[in-house]
């Protein structure tokens, strides 16, 4: 089982299809972005954030984050419909929790050549 821990949460309830951006940590490795859309019939789902990129005139969405395990992906939806992250385990999707400056990096972390 993957450890998956909370960085960051935003809402942004004046966006027609974005509704919330979570970044969480995969093993203490990876930052991913994991955004609530609003489908067309009005239901709110979870995904990898994605790319939109046109082709030959047409428009295709690339996901930017690929796991190669089912149970992985079940796990994080799971994390992020039961809202973990917060102490209450609130089913409000609008209540921010205190954010974490993502950006920040940390005391012992070396500085990066790029």
């Amino acid at each position: 089982m993957s450890r998956i821990e909370f960085v960051s949460h935003d809402s942004f309830p004046e966006d027609e299809y974005t509704k919330e951006l979570v970044y969480i940590c995969i093993d203490g490795k990876y930052r991913v972005a994991y955004v609530r859309k609003k489908s067309q019939t009005g239901g709110l789902f979870w995904s990898v954030a994605s790319l939109g990129l046109s082709r030959n005139g047409k428009k295709e969405y690339y996901p930017a984050f690929i796991q190669d395990s089912n149970f992985l992906d079940r796990d994080i939806k799971d994390f992020l419909e039961k809202r973990k992250w917060e102490p209450s385990g609130s089913q409000n999707p609008l209540v921010a929790p205190e954010r974490k400056n993502e950006l920040q990096k940390p005391e012992n972390e070396p500085e990066l050549p790029f």
